[in-house]
């Protein structure tokens, strides 16, 4: 049976601990080990831009487009009076430069855990309503979903350059990102090779390619609305890959938003507050999840159930202190097993499918993974009584050993696709530009799971009895 990395799997409850043993070491809670690499797994829509590795410690990571330079910091310092004297609330929070946290949001006061840092009306927000009722856009726009539609928004209202409303706010934003969309083919290849993350690059990138495609007719019967300098590929990508970076999804509201001041929050690892739409208040809002004295920095999350592949392909950075960082593997069923029927409706009974996915992360994987594969080699139907999903049972010693061969010889299998030794790697980053370089984060970061998890099924075989 071959395995494979595949797509995301659900949420699993038991899980197996990777112990220290015959090599590895567990280091602050999880496993290191000599030659290891990075962290990574499956990326997510897109990418953010400008890459940001956490340090150690529970470090802030800021948004590639709120990196802190001195123009963009007056940019924002605009925006706060443009705001201003557009009406918009005082907030409870202020723009300020972290150093190279970047731009964040400061408490303006002491806040208590639950309290209402931000409350930004709506109307002071670009969704897809704004996008139906934008006398150009709303055309091409139709029927192609929130982030396309911003996409042509911010293509428009870029081309109008200081005659756009929004223009202040357009400001702030940098002209481009470093998303792997906007990679040439090369760097995709030469940068993501032997990362499950290049494949789905390469697919997002076509099809990314391919709504452009559908979008030209509108752009070449309108040169004078839609002019090429805004309206190109290029340009296409780059406000896409923007509006990635920047826009928010709002669940209550289930859309995307472009928040002015909510945008400039950055993520912690540690950090259980999110960004989201109150129906009562009419207002997007953002209560903090802990205790904050006046001047310290306002945190959010991007996400807790994202592995760093997943954040630097929709935000741009990796986070050291990601406890969710996994790669996916996939397993399944041999084709052909008189026994097939059977394990399917033992499967069934336990809510699985074959093929099924499993995640692996550094210092645990499910449970579930050992058993499903000791069941999909099992040949002794009197063995069936003994599968139970939610215990580390060992059925016999020889589909023991079978089944941690198998695992053993994938993670191999997938090893042999990362090019280069640990010093090769590190000659590569030292070598690109910093910027680009640190994509190759993800890259490592599959050999560092694949690694640790490979060594942990040698130590599980070589202690069987």
């Amino acid at each position: 049976m071959e395995c494979v990395v595949g797509s995301r799997c659900w949420t699993f409850t038991k899980w197996v601990p990777l112990k220290a043993s015959s090599g590895l070491s567990l280091e602050n809670g999880g496993v290191s080990v000599g030659n290891g690499r990075g962290g990574g797994g499956r990326m997510g829509v897109c990418g953010r831009g400008r890459v940001e590795v956490g340090r150690s410690g529970r470090r802030a990571v800021a948004r590639c487009s709120l990196s802190g330079n001195s123009m963009q910091f007056v940019a924002l310092h605009q925006l706060s009076e443009w705001l201003s004297k557009q009406g918009f609330p005082s907030q409870d929070v202020k723009l300020t430069s972290f150093g190279e946290e970047g731009i964040g949001l400061a408490a303006g006061r002491n806040f208590k855990d639950g309290e209402t840092a931000l409350k930004i009306p709506e109307n002071y927000t670009v969704t897809g309503v704004d996008v139906v009722n934008h006398p150009v856009v709303s055309a091409p726009a139709a029927g192609r979903g929130d982030l396309i539609g911003l996409t042509l928004w911010l293509m428009y209202e870029r081309s109008q350059g200081e005659n756009s409303v929004w223009h202040p706010y357009l400001k702030t934003f940098p002209a481009t990102t470093l998303s792997p969309l906007l990679w040439s083919a090369e760097e995709q290849q030469e940068l993501l090779k032997g990362s499950p993350v290049l494949e789905e690059v390469q697919q997002r990138t076509a099809a990314l390619e391919g709504e452009y495609e559908d979008l030209l007719p509108f752009f070449n019967k309108d040169t004078q609305t839609f002019p090429e300098e805004h309206f190109s590929l290029a340009a296409f990508k780059s406000a896409f890959s923007m509006i990635l970076s920047r826009a928010l999804y709002l669940p209550a509201a289930d859309l995307f938003a472009l928040v002015p001041f909510a945008d400039a929050l950055n993520h912690r690892a540690d950090c259980q507050a999110y960004v989201d739409y109150s129906m009562e208040d009419q207002a997007v809002v953002f209560q903090v999840d802990r205790s904050y004295k006046e001047g310290e920095q306002v945190f959010t999350s991007y996400g807790r159930e994202r592995s760093n592949a997943d954040f630097l392909i929709t935000y741009g950075f990796v986070d050291e202190n990601n406890a969710m960082d996994n790669l996916e593997l996939e397993v399944g069923l041999v084709a052909g097993d008189r026994l097939e029927v059977l394990k399917r409706q033992i499967l069934q009974q336990s809510m699985f499918d074959s093929p099924q996915s499993f995640p692996l992360y550094l210092d645990r994987f499910p449970t579930q993974l050992l058993t499903y594969m000791r069941l999909s080699r099992l040949q002794d139907p009197a063995l069936f009584s003994k599968i139970v999903f939610e215990k580390d049972i060992m059925l016999d010693q020889a589909n023991e050993y079978e089944v941690l061969m198998i695992l053993m010889g994938e993670c191999r299998s997938r090893l042999e696709k990362y090019e280069g030794g640990v010093d090769d790697e590190i000659r590569l980053l030292k070598n690109k530009v910093e910027t680009l370089s640190q994509y190759t984060l993800v890259y490592l970061s599959g050999i560092h799971l694949y690694t640790v998890f490979h060594l942990f099924l040698l130590s599980e075989y070589f202690s069987k009895p």
